[in-house]
């Protein structure tokens, strides 16, 4: 990071930032143990691990250290957390492997995004990536059946009417979302639709002929290639602005983890997605932030992208400052609008993602079909509620 960013860093996320991996180095270590003997906020700390979801990792480095090395109340503190995760972590992974199995059972071609997969395939366990619900991506055209699956398991959609028959097409939320309230279970479906925020709309089938497997409890689970991978997470953290450091981590753990991934691969499916500058952004937050290696070629182009760079600092300095200040609704619109290359592509996907409804705008007010246009014009008044129009100083 650069030095504007390290001064104005407090040493709680400076500590987070360094245990946020599975790959210490002797420098790192050292930074390690130096932030250990400075005046640590640790309820702070475990606050900020829990909110940018790396617990475990934390309690892997820091239960590394020689012994007394942290206080011995901050250690047992940190255990209970590891434990309740890793808990966790087991029960959903046996759940994802159940839902996998009904939705083959119905002939649904399924990918598993995020959560235990991930943890897998970037991490090597999959109690080391701290998650709280499933994702899936299926194709539209088979989410009645998929939404019966849900169903026959006793999932209850968030908003029943929208995967209902008769719906006008054009309601589509930024995901299907069931919930078991008695399991604390929540299982987010996503199509080709609901992922607007892709600049072009995907290509899952070809997502799914490159897929490739892990293995979660003895079953072999359909996850996105590396390659892909990379590309999917990049715009999912621009699509939530980078607000978590384990969204950094994971494309620092699956670049690590991967040497021999095919970089010009990655990028002309970066480029087919109109997605290059976001992927320049998580390559840029990766290398600055957890010290991820990159090739030459890469920085290379990382450098010669101005915007990206700026906008990666600007993600930095929010994510390293103790108070996190959430982007206004102009500052949310200006982050979008400087994801794409170019002054026109830019402003009409900003544009594209102000206007386009999600599962909010739907839970303020229920419009009749011949009504649901006006959407358009809600969405954009909630947000400027919700967000603001301009950053408030603290």
């Amino acid at each position: 990071m650069n030095s504007a960013v390290r001064d104005s860093a407090c040493l709680e996320k400076e500590l987070l930032a360094c245990c946020a991996r599975t790959r210490i180095d002797p420098a790192s270590t050292e930074k390690i143990a130096a932030l250990l003997n400075g005046n640590l906020d640790w309820d702070y700390v475990f606050d900020q691990a829990e909110e940018n979801s790396v617990t475990p990792l934390l309690g892997r480095q820091l239960q590394a250290l020689p012994a007394r090395a942290v206080p011995p109340p901050v250690l047992e503190r940190l255990k209970d957390a590891c434990r309740a995760n890793t808990i966790r972590c087991l029960f959903l992974t046996a759940e994802l492997t159940k839902i996998f199995d009904l939705l083959c059972s119905r002939g649904i071609q399924a990918i598993a995004y995020k959560g235990p997969a991930l943890a897998m395939q970037a991490y090597g366990d999959m109690t080391l990536r701290q998650f709280e619900d499933l994702d899936i991506i299926v194709r539209q055209s088979d989410l009645p059946k998929a939404n019966e699956v849900m169903l026959g398991l006793g999932y209850r959609p968030r908003f029943d009417w929208l995967v209902s028959s008769g719906v006008p097409s054009s309601l589509v939320p930024g995901e299907y979302n069931y919930r078991d309230e008695k399991r604390r279970i929540m299982v987010e479906l996503h199509t080709e639709l609901t992922l607007r925020h892709f600049p072009e709309v995907p290509d899952l089938q070809g997502f799914s002929k490159r897929r490739t497997f892990v293995k979660l409890n003895e079953r072999e689970i359909p996850t996105f290639s590396v390659e892909d991978a990379l590309i999917v997470l990049s715009l999912h953290g621009a699509k939530d602005f980078w607000e978590r450091f384990s969204w950094i981590a994971d494309i620092s753990e699956l670049i690590q983890r991967y040497p021999s991934l095919d970089w010009g691969v990655t990028i002309d499916r970066a480029n087919a997605l109109r997605a290059e500058r976001m992927f320049h952004v998580a390559l840029l937050l990766a290398m600055n932030l957890m010290e991820t290696p990159l090739p030459d070629e890469i920085l290379l182009r990382l450098k010669a992208d101005r915007t990206a760079n700026d906008v990666e600092s600007e993600i930095l300095s929010r994510l390293m400052s103790r108070n996190y200040i959430p982007l206004s609704a102009k500052g949310r619109f200006n982050f979008r609008r400087r994801m794409l290359p170019g002054t026109l592509e830019g402003w009409r996907y900003g544009v594209r993602l102000s206007v386009v409804p999600a599962e909010e705008d739907y839970e303020m007010i229920r419009l009749p079909g011949v009504l649901s246009p006006l959407y358009i014009v809600l969405r954009p008044l909630r947000l400027l509620r919700k967000y603001g129009f301009i950053t408030r100083k603290t």
